[in-house]
C-alpha cells in the first residue's frame, strides 16, 4: 500500500481521522478542504461549529490513540475534563440523574479548537498535505477510483491522481449525484425528519458551581426543549439550547432566555441570568438525521471510502457524531491493515451505526410529530428506556448501565442483560434482594 496516493474531501474531523489513517498505509495523503483554514475559529463549511459538541470516553479514546498528547494540548489550551456523573448535573427523564464515580470522562472544548489542534498535530507529525480548493467530481478507470476533480475559487480546474479517495465532506455530500454521473447505483437513504434548531451563547464562567456542567433534557413527547451548558476554553461556559419540531430557541436577546426558563428546570437559566455574555447568539438548523446505505451497494468502485456525516448524519442532541467517525476510522485501520477489500469497510461500519441509529431514531419517534411509519420496536423500546432512566436517578446499576450504551462502550442491548431488565420491569423485588 505505500505505493497509493490517497486524497481526503473535507478537513472536519471525520477527513482529518481519515488522513491521520491514511498516513500509515500511503505513500502520500492529501486533504481537500474549500474553507480557509488558520487558528481555531468557526468556518463555513462546519455550520454547527459555534455550539457545543460532545466526545463519548470511546471516541476520546480513539482520538488520543491516533494522536497521542492531544488532550493534554487541549487542556493546556483551556479545554476541561469531567466525570460524566460526578461532576455533571443531568435532568433527563424526568428526574435529576445520580452523582457518582463513573469513570466516563468527557473532554470539552470548542469544535474550532479540537479541529485546530488536530490538524496541527496531522500536519506536523504525519506528513499529511492541506490543499485549499473545491472537488468537483470523481474520475474513475476500469472500474477503479483514479483521482478527483477540483475548481480553484478563482474558476480554474484540475485533477488530483489518486488510488483512495475518501469522501468525508459532511451531510451536503455529492457523491451519489457523482457515482450516478459515472453510471453506477445511488445510495438508499434512511431518513427522519426533526427539524431540530439550536442557538448558542458564550458566557464568562462562574466560580462557586457544584458542577462542571449541566444538561436539562425534555422528557417526549411532551417536552421538545434541551439545553447544556459546559466549560470550555476561554474561561468560558457555551450554552447550547436546542428544540425539535417547530419548538425553537429564539436567536435574540430575550427569546434565549425566554426558552431557558421554559425548560422543564430553571437550574440553566439561573446559572446564566447573571451571567456576563461574551458572544453573539448563533444559530444553527438542522432538518433530518440521514443514513446513506453504501453499505448495500454492489457496484461501488474500488478506492473508494464513505466516512462522517456523508454516510450518516445522526441528531446532534445526542452527541454522537465525532465518535461515530472515530470507529469509522479505526474500521478502516483494520481493513488497511488486514489488506481486506473495502467492501469489508462498508460492512463494519454498518455494524457500527446500527446500534447509535436505532438509539437516536427511537428517542425520535416517541414525538407525535415524528414519521408515520415508526418500527414496531419504537414504542416499547421509548417507554422501556422511559422506565429505566426514571429508576436510574437512585439505582447506581442501572445509572452506569445507561451510561456505558451512551458512550458507546456497550451495545443497547446492554440494557436487557437480566439484572438491567429485573430492575427495571420488578424494581421492588430487585430493591428488596440488594436490602
Amino acid at each position: 500500500m505505500k505505493s497509493k496516493r490517497a486524497v481526503v474531501i473535507g478537513a472536519g474531523l471525520a477527513g482529518l481521522l481519515a488522513a491521520r489513517v491514511l498516513a500509515e498505509y500511503c505513500e502520500s495523503v492529501v486533504v481537500i478542504e474549500k474553507d480557509p483554514l488558520a487558528g481555531p475559529e468557526p468556518r463555513k463549511g462546519v455550520p454547527q461549529g459555534n455550539h457545543i459538541h460532545v466526545l463519548w470516553s470511546v471516541g476520546s479514546a480513539l482520538l488520543e490513540k491516533f494522536f497521542p498528547g492531544l488532550f493534554d494540548e487541549i487542556a493546556a489550551a483551556g479545554g476541561a475534563g469531567f466525570d460524566n456523573s460526578s461532576d455533571m448535573r443531568w435532568f433527563h427523564g424526568g428526574v435529576w440523574k445520580m452523582r457518582m464515580d463513573s469513570g466516563l470522562r468527557i473532554y470539552s472544548q470548542s469544535r474550532p479548537l479540537l479541529e485546530y489542534q488536530v490538524r496541527q498535530k496531522l500536519q506536523q507529525q504525519y506528513g499529511v498535505q492541506i490543499e485549499r480548493t473545491a472537488v468537483t467530481g470523481i474520475k474513475i478507470e476500469n472500474d477503479s477510483i483514479v483521482g478527483v476533480t477540483t475548481r480553484q475559487s478563482d474558476g480554474v480546474e484540475s485533477e488530483i491522481a489518486a488510488d483512495l479517495v475518501v469522501e468525508a465532506s459532511g451531510r451536503g455530500s455529492r457523491l451519489p449525484a457523482w457515482l450516478e454521473s459515472h453510471g453506477y447505483s445511488k445510495p438508499d437513504k434512511l431518513e427522519l425528519k426533526v427539524n431540530l434548531r439550536y442557538a448558542s451563547r458564550l458566557y464568562q464562567r462562574k466560580e462557586g458551581q457544584d458542577w462542571k456542567c449541566m444538561a436539562i433534557y425534555g422528557r417526549p413527547p411532551g417536552s421538545k426543549k434541551s439545553g447544556v451548558i459546559f466549560p470550555i476554553e476561554g474561561n468560558c461556559w457555551i450554552v447550547t439550547f436546542g428544540g425539535c419540531f417547530g419548538d425553537h430557541p429564539g436567536t435574540d436577546e430575550a427569546g434565549f432566555l425566554e426558552f431557558a426558563r421554559a425548560l422543564e428546570r430553571p437550574d440553566i437559566y439561573n446559572a446564566i441570568v447573571n451571567a456576563k455574555p461574551v458572544s453573539e447568539i448563533s444559530g444553527y438548523q438542522f432538518l433530518s438525521e440521514t443514513w446513506r446505505r453504501y453499505d448495500r451497494l454492489r457496484d461501488l468502485p474500488n478506492g473508494l471510502v464513505v466516512m462522517g456525516d456523508a454516510l450518516c448524519s445522526f441528531n446532534p442532541l445526542y452527541g454522537q457524531g465525532i465518535t461515530i467517525a472515530a470507529l469509522e476510522a479505526a474500521a478502516l485501520d483494520e481493513c488497511l491493515r488486514e489488506q481486506s477489500p473495502l467492501s469489508r469497510y462498508f460492512t463494519d461500519t454498518e455494524k457500527i451505526i446500527r446500534d447509535p441509529w436505532m438509539l437516536a431514531t427511537g428517542t425520535d419517534f416517541l414525538y407525535t410529530e415524528a414519521a408515520d411509519n415508526r418500527p414496531f420496536w419504537a414504542k416499547p423500546l421509548g417507554l422501556y428506556t422511559d422506565r429505566l432512566l426514571r429508576l436510574s436517578a437512585d439505582d447506581p446499576v442501572l445509572h452506569m448501565g445507561f451510561l456505558k450504551v451512551l458512550h458507546l462502550a456497550e451495545p443497547p442491548t446492554h440494557l436487557f442483560r437480566p439484572g438491567i431488565l429485573a430492575a427495571v420491569m420488578f424494581p421492588s423485588r430487585t430493591k428488596a434482594r440488594q436490602e
